[in-house]
């Protein structure tokens, strides 16, 4: 027996997907534990081998694959509890990171603050060294100032050490030499290299990313270290692989080295989930919305693609490093309603995550929730939580909603609940915008594929709002992004900064500067344990308008020398890219090119997921009950027939309004939408057109 496990970590629960050599797919969910992440990994998979009859150790001896989403780095930033970190950089520069672009980011903000340096100036110091912008050393490296430097940084317990010199991508001479002395000096410090991590211009990026990586590494490597050496101890024989940003996977030692690659981890897995339903469906343009525990995140397929970015930040911190184009809110079932200042009803960002969770799990929460506001309403069934597993005190949801939010605002329960309800859907819709309307996408085009454990009781209301017509549920929805870590191939991503135009291109630079790097990308993948026959070399460009600020970055040809038709195949993909999405392009303009990127691809066996057929023909014996739910079209409560999904067989139709249940997802079918079970199992619910 081989199976294929995919785990996620998330704010709330911790998801696990297990397909087994029929290609059924096994769901499980676990209670994250945010003290130590690696409890909710071993709690879920532990579930998972005692649901296949066999010990942890019998388990894990029969991977085939074993996926990781973690939100350790990401939670590590987001909560400031990263690594003491020194910086040594060039002399005079040593603002670099607290200057950022020099602008602000939101000109209309009177009072935007922006974070605090992830090093503090005292902790950021510069050494005498000057490379030029052609590469060539102007000032020899002060090795004494790098030994000061580090005698500094023993003194004040520093944990990492960030290196970012100026134009050390041209030539990293002087980088390489700080990593020798510093290996010297403080042999057990994690550190960080921006010839390593990002060896591209701009210094700002370059340096910000670089300080990110030293900030989450440390974290990050006793997290993946310790965890990936229990499995080992407990079974597990095949390589461990980690979700990176890029919706890749790589081996934690990778991982390791390149920490801020995982700042997106589980999300980017779930969009590698969405471009497999793609395929799937035949519909190769879908917005993925993912609603948690604690956020939600939604990412545009487009014609079967996702849109990589390069320009990402996480809290505030400028990370260079190729990431799936996801905006993240935080809007999840365990986002917390409140009364601002005014009194205006607001809900989240702030979230009750797991601990201690929504007022209903009665493990210490007081503030109410979206959970618990869902369960007032009707949605979720307090008999059934996550399949029975877990109780749920109706009454806790009840007392923090009236004293929270009903009684100062003088209204009924169901007012308030109507209310909370309301606002997280307005909230998601405007984030489900980000992604499509302002990248230039009508989202009246694309169906929405609703993932996660709470997004399902929403989605219809969220389609209203944006103008789709379409929402499809995947019989995996809860663990949604578990089970995109199974199609996922592993994958890597460098860049290198080069300077040329169009017209007058260098070609044999350029062709001699990406053989050397496509050579280096190879050897890294190999490295990986991938076989030769499944390595693909994928080429990009990052490519502006002569004198523009930002660039754009395109696909340009690979698995050849790169001539002038492909230069003229380049620019025609540039000025088409730059249309879509700033609405004008002028192709008698010049085109300079900044930096080329180099994609390195592993194919990975992918998981042949099937579909189980229904266990009944008759649509009105599937139904398990019926209970009372709000709905806001009607205003008031309705009696709502509840049906068992897992007796919902292909080509089922279901009226609404109705509830669909399963062990850990719960679909509302609002009125004016109906649903069916396509043959794949999952759930299609189509808006009906207005009489």
């Amino acid at each position: 027996m081989k199976l294929r496990v995919g785990v996620d970590t998330g704010g709330t629960f911790t998801d696990c997907v297990v397909i087994d050599e029929a290609g059924i797919a096994h769901t499980f969910k676990e209670l994250s534990t945010p003290k130590d992440p690696s409890i909710g990994l071993y709690n879920v998979i532990t579930k998972a081998a005692e649901a296949f009859g066999i010990s942890l150790e019998d388990f894990l001896g029969e991977l085939d694959f074993f996926a990781h989403g973690t939100t350790v780095a990401t939670n590590t930033l987001l909560t400031g509890t990263g690594a003491k970190t020194g910086l040594i950089c060039t002399k005079g520069f040593r603002d670099t990171i607290e200057m950022r672009r020099a602008h602000k980011e939101n000109i209309w903000d009177l009072f935007l603050e922006i974070p605090e340096p992830l090093v503090p100036r005292y902790l950021r110091i510069g050494v005498e060294e000057r490379i030029d912008y052609t590469g060539s050393v102007v000032t020899p490296l002060a090795e004494k100032d790098v030994v000061d430097a580090c005698s500094v940084f023993k003194k004040e317990g520093v944990e990492a050490v960030a290196v970012a010199t100026l134009f050390s991508f041209l030539n990293p001479v002087h980088e390489q030499r700080i990593r020798e002395i510093v290996r010297s000096e403080m042999p057990d410090v994690f550190l960080s290299i921006s010839s390593d991590v990002l060896p591209q211009i701009r210094e700002y990026e370059r340096a910000s990313t670089t300080t990110a990586n030293a900030y989450v590494g440390p974290k990050l490597t006793v997290y993946l270290s310790n965890l990936e050496a229990k499995l080992r101890i407990d079974g597990l024989r095949r390589a461990f692989y980690v979700t990176a940003s890029n919706g890749g996977v790589m081996t934690a030692e990778t991982a390791i080295r390149h920490a801020s690659a995982t700042l997106l981890s589980g999300p980017a897995a779930g969009a590698v989930g969405a471009m497999y339903f793609a395929e799937l469906l035949g519909n190769r343009n879908l917005i993925l919305m993912d609603m948690g525990g604690t956020s939600f995140d939604v990412t545009l397929i487009n014609d079967g693609k996702v849109t990589l970015s390069t320009e990402g930040e996480i809290a505030g911190y400028r990370v260079a490093k190729p990431m799936i184009d996801i905006n993240t809110v935080g809007a999840g079932g365990g986002s917390i309603a409140w009364l601002d200042k005014g009194g205006m009803l607001k809900v989240g960002p702030s979230s009750a995550g797991s601990d201690p969770g929504p007022a209903c799990y009665d493990l210490g929460g007081t503030e109410p929730t979206v959970t618990d506001v869902n369960l007032l309403l009707g949605y979720l069934n307090s008999e059934f939580f996550l399949g029975g597993e877990m109780e749920v005190d109706v009454e806790a949801a009840n007392a923090a909603v009236q004293e929270k939010i009903a009684e100062p605002l003088g209204m009924s329960l169901t007012d308030a609940c109507a209310g909370i309800f309301r606002i997280i859907n307005q909230n998601m819709a405007d984030a489900t915008k980000v992604v499509s309307v302002e990248r230039g996408h009508d989202p009246r085009e694309y169906a929405l594929i609703s993932a996660g454990g709470a997004c399902s009781i929403h989605a219809c209301k969220i389609a209203e709002e944006i103008g789709s017509s379409t929402v499809i549920v995947p019989k995996a929805a809860s663990v949604f992004c578990a089970l995109g870590m199974l199609e996922s191939d592993i994958r890597l991503d460098s860049v290198r900064s080069f300077s040329g135009q169009i017209p007058g291109l260098d070609l044999t630079g350029l062709n001699a500067a990406i053989a050397e790097a496509e050579k280096t990308a190879l050897a890294e993948l190999l490295q990986e344990g991938v076989e030769a026959e499944r390595a693909t070399l994928l080429r990009f460009a990052d490519i502006r308008y002569l004198g523009q600020h930002h660039e754009v970055t395109v696909e340009i040809p690979h698995g050849c020398e790169i001539d002038k038709e492909h230069v003229e195949q380049i620019a025609d993909t540039f000025h088409r890219a730059h249309e879509r999405l700033y609405t004008y392009s002028t192709p008698e303009t010049p085109l300079e090119i900044m930096n080329f990127r180099i994609t390195a691809v592993g194919a990975v066996d992918k998981a042949d997921i099937s579909a189980e057929g229904g266990t009944v023909d008759d649509v009105a014996s599937a139904i398990k009950g019926e209970r009372k739910v709000y709905f806001e079209s009607i205003g008031d409560f309705v009696e709502t027939k509840v049906y068992d999904r897992t007796k919902l067989g292909p080509g089922s139709v279901i009226p609404a309004p109705a509830v669909i249940e399963e062990r850990i997802t719960t679909v509302i079918v609002h009125p004016g939408w109906s649903a069916r079970i396509d043959g794949f199992g999952n759930v299609i619910m189509e808006q009906e057109e207005a009489e």
